[in-house]
């Protein structure tokens, strides 16, 4: 008896021992993932995604910190990485979510075909998740597949999406219907809460001519990057007035910017043989060229634009940006400074003179520093005004001044990447290496682009 007491005793003992060597594993990888959690909430995509990393090393078969890293780097737009996180997810069962994730991995990478196979596949595993059809109906519209599109998104709203779902099917809905049934569309808009489509379908239909209408609304769409529906309404005005010009320049130049560049540049010549005196053909004929490399053919073509509308501040732009490609500064700043005469109100333009200095180290103290404080005064609420003007005295030496200013760009827009990039290298440079690594972690954590990014990283290595 005293023997089985014995056992007993020492099994208990045993799995006593058993039980404190494992608890802390599922703990771990809680605490894990509620760090991470905190980290992503507050926008520390960094911190967020060695926490996920650290959790999925602790429970090595659950999807969800694949699931959750990639959707930290969608927000990154680190497509390639998201894609395979979310593939690491799908292998563990990470089921439907994982696949939408790859999807949007594969778009953002500009792989559709990849993207529209695996939300496909989605659809298949989860057939009443209004998810895969809302995927599969943007896709269509990128696509140019506009009635598909709409059945997607139709069969999306039967199946009892999310508010979130519903406003995203609503907007695309309306924005395929705009005109060809413009009260489905504005309940569609007004379902979306999209006022910005509505001013838009308000100004469509006061436009009684078919042809002014097809442009507003492929302008608009162009304007709103939209390229597939911008392309979709200049189609309709060139179908309706296959001889107008700017319908033809404005086809395009949307052409153009999906990558059709020999359709585009045969489209120009049709438009400027119509009206050879078109000076958005010209313009759209110099944005072609510049876009190809051929500087001295888009420097002749902005300069016939120019002759017929002089008083453009945005074909002076565009002319400067070829002198820059030139590498010739003294030519650029002519131009430059030519916009900011022609529409002196304008900040977008200052803006882009002060870049100009400073993104080159031309001239930074006798003109970004001066092209700076204007923007400033113009502007002072403008927190790229201020952010360029902190960068402007740190580059010419001021670094208090710079300092100060930066500042106040982050007190005006905390998510701005290149006030973090630029007060973190001013710590940087000025021995402040703590400060320096806060600010440059936060714009390796919000940069969506590589330019502020890897520079960020650069700097954080020699640091360390």
């Amino acid at each position: 008896m005293g023997s089985l007491r014995a056992r007993l005793k020492l099994a208990i003992l045993a799995l006593g021992v058993l039980l404190l060597g494992l608890t802390p594993y599922p703990q771990a990888y809680t605490a894990a993932m509620r760090w991470a959690e905190a980290h992503r909430a507050a926008r520390e995509y960094g911190a967020a995604l060695d926490a996920y990393r650290e959790a999925a090393r602790l429970q090595p078969e659950s999807p969800l910190p694949w699931l959750r890293r990639g959707e930290v780097l969608l927000a990154q737009h680190r497509f390639p990485q998201a894609t395979t996180a979310f593939e690491e997810a799908e292998q563990r069962g990470g089921g439907v979510e994982a696949l939408l994730g790859q999807g949007e991995g594969y778009a953002g990478s500009g792989d559709l075909l990849q993207a529209v196979d695996v939300w496909l596949r989605a659809l298949i595993l989860a057939p009443g998740d209004a998810r895969p059809r809302i995927a599969l109906g943007r896709a269509s519209i990128d696509q140019g597949l506009f009635d598909q599109a709409a059945r997607h998104l139709d069969r999306a709203l039967q199946l009892e999406p999310s508010r979130e779902e519903a406003v995203t099917a609503h907007a695309l809905l309306g924005r395929l219907l705009i005109d060809d049934d413009p009260a489905r569309a504005a309940d569609h808009f007004r379902q979306a809460g999209d006022q910005d489509m509505l001013s838009v379908l308000d100004a469509a239909a006061a436009e009684p001519d078919a042809v002014r209408r097809a442009l507003l609304l492929g302008a608009a769409f162009l304007q709103r990057d939209e390229l597939s529906l911008a392309r979709r309404h200049f189609e309709q005005a060139v179908a309706l007035a296959p001889t107008d010009a700017e319908a033809l320049a404005y086809l395009a130049h949307v052409l153009d910017r999906i990558g059709w560049t020999v359709a585009a540049g045969e489209l120009l010549t049709e438009a400027l043989d119509r009206d050879p005196d078109s000076a958005l053909a010209y313009f759209f004929l110099g944005v072609h060229d510049h876009r190809l490399g051929y500087l001295a053919d888009a420097q002749a073509a902005l300069w016939e634009a120019l002759l017929r509308d002089p008083d453009n501040a945005a074909l002076r732009v565009e002319m400067a940006e070829t002198f820059v490609d030139l590498h010739d500064y003294p030519g650029a700043e002519e131009w430059y400074l030519g916009a900011i005469e022609t529409a002196p109100g304008d900040i977008e333009f200052h803006l882009l003179l002060a870049h100009f200095y400073l993104d080159h180290l031309y001239r930074v103290e006798e003109g970004g520093v001066p092209a700076a404080e204007a923007a400033v005064a113009l502007a002072p609420s403008d927190a790229r005004a201020q952010d360029l003007l902190g960068w402007a005295y740190h580059l010419a030496g001021r670094h208090a001044e710079g300092e100060q200013a930066l500042t106040q760009a982050l007190a005006l827009d905390p998510g701005l990447v290149s006030a973090h990039y630029h007060l973190g290298s001013l710590y940087a440079t000025t021995g402040r290496p703590e400060l320096a690594r806060r600010h440059l972690q936060r714009a390796v954590d919000l940069d969506t682009g590589e330019y502020y990014r890897r520079r960020a990283q650069t700097i954080l290595s020699d640091l360390q």
